[in-house]
């Protein structure tokens, strides 16, 4: 028997090189579904997966490219083909957003965080690439009032800036390196006065303290950028915002993915190591939601909804009922209530001063009904009363102690089988 399987493993290993040769030429390859499954490594396709981005598009027709990463502005809005059937309420609460990029990202998710406030509206005066230590691109210590000036209405102000800020200053021709203790005094003072700037129309200052950026030397230049302005807002009466520990992991390091703000996890940092996702933005207006709701008591008026306009394509309206001469009628005003009705008795019969009541109508019987009847018995004193039954002796119920010898016990019962005759 062994003989005959070396001899089938001999026939197999004799035609095995030729079977390739000729079988795989001899397919269809249109009919082949697995054409790469046998080829070698070198020549099997590769495949690229190519990563979507996950910023919102922005809603302009044509973004230009320094634009196509930047988020959509509250001011950026396309019509809709299909006009809603609620008329548009203007705001009358401003909040004025002012910063750098992630600034920017701030203003679109607290657009998403107040979409149940219609009174409330975000006005973004950001600067992309902007920031604290290079006066010379943007300062913003002098264009704080030029911008509050331009602004008709303004209840709220909201600063966050600090992640371009990670380089030198240059003073009076030297330049200065961050981490020394001249850079850090000229900052200070800067912070100081930007502060001061704000408060200085006298609405509600909001500064927003700059999340971990990608890196760990970046991040402990940020951490530190923190410490000086939760220690400036408290000097000069500002509410600082700490939105740090939403943006790390349970080692408290850099993190993209995360719990958003309704507890999924998603992610929320770009491929770049800085800036927010949708969803990331609208978790960084999580953290100053619950301040700017609270101050928002008192200081809101409700927004009163535009007059319609006119389509020129509708149907004419009938003309309204009126008095000779043309005078309209008088519209009554609507009542606040309805008129309030007895819910039993009969409203609509006049009675006599002093005069009682009518007694109110008896109910119908049916034909064959007959009056309830008390119940008696045992099972109506235990099911419908609730009343408990007398024990009996010797049953399990008697907790009676100590038991009256002259009480009758009853025997226990005894086989039926198995007992002599």
């Amino acid at each position: 028997m062994p003989t005959v399987w070396r001899l089938f493993a001999i026939i197999l290993l004799a035609c095995a090189p030729g079977w390739p040769a000729g079988e795989a030429r001899a397919q269809n390859l249109d009919t082949d579904r697995f054409p790469h499954l046998f080829a070698p490594r070198d020549q099997r396709p590769r495949i690229i997966s190519i990563p979507q981005s996950t910023r919102p598009a922005a809603p302009r027709a044509a973004a230009r490219p320094a634009e196509s990463t930047r988020p959509p502005r509250g001011n950026d809005t396309t019509p809709t083909a299909t006009a809603s059937s609620e008329q548009p309420t203007t705001p009358t609460t401003f909040v004025l957003v002012l910063g750098d990029n992630l600034a920017e990202w701030l203003a679109y998710g607290l657009e998403e965080a107040f979409e149940d406030i219609p009174e409330l509206g975000v006005a973004d005066k950001s600067r992309l690439s902007s920031g604290l230590a290079r006066p010379e691109f943007h300062d913003w210590v002098k264009s704080i009032p030029e911008v509050l000036a331009q602004q008709a209405k303004v209840d709220f102000v909201v600063m966050m800036v600090g992640s371009n800020d990670r380089q030198a200053m240059r003073i009076d021709g030297a330049n200065i390196e961050p981490g020394t203790d001249r850079w850090r005094e000229v900052y200070v003072q800067r912070v100081d006065a930007a502060m001061q700037a704000m408060k200085a129309r006298g609405v509600p200052v909001y500064w927003v303290g700059v999340p971990p950026l990608r890196g760990q030397r970046v991040s402990a230049h940020m951490a530190q950028l923190n410490e000086i302005y939760k220690e400036r807002a408290q000097k000069n009466g500002v509410t600082y915002i700490d939105v740090w520990n939403g943006f790390v992991d349970e080692h408290g390091n850099y993190t993209q993915f995360g719990p958003d703000f309704a507890g999924q996890v998603r992610r929320l940092r770009t491929n770049d190591g800085v800036h927010f996702t949708a969803a990331g933005a609208r978790k960084l207006a999580l953290f100053m939601e619950q301040d700017l709701r609270r101050d928002l008591l008192g200081r809101i008026t409700p927004a009163e909804p535009q007059p319609p306009v006119a389509d020129p394509g509708a149907a004419p309206r009938a003309p309204e009922a009126a008095l000779p001469g043309g005078v309209p009628l008088p519209v009554p005003p609507r009542p606040l209530a309805g008129p309030v009705l007895p819910l039993a008795g009969q409203p609509n019969i006049p009675r006599a001063a002093g005069a009682e009541p009518p007694a109110a109508p008896q109910p119908a019987r049916l034909a064959g009904d007959s009056p309830a009847r008390s119940l008696q018995g045992t099972a109506a004193s235990v099911l419908v009363r609730g009343e408990m039954p007398p024990p009996v002796v010797g049953r399990a119920d008697d907790f009676r102690w100590p038991r009256d010898r002259r009480e009758t016990v009853i025997p226990p019962a005894t086989a039926s089988s198995g007992g002599s005759r």
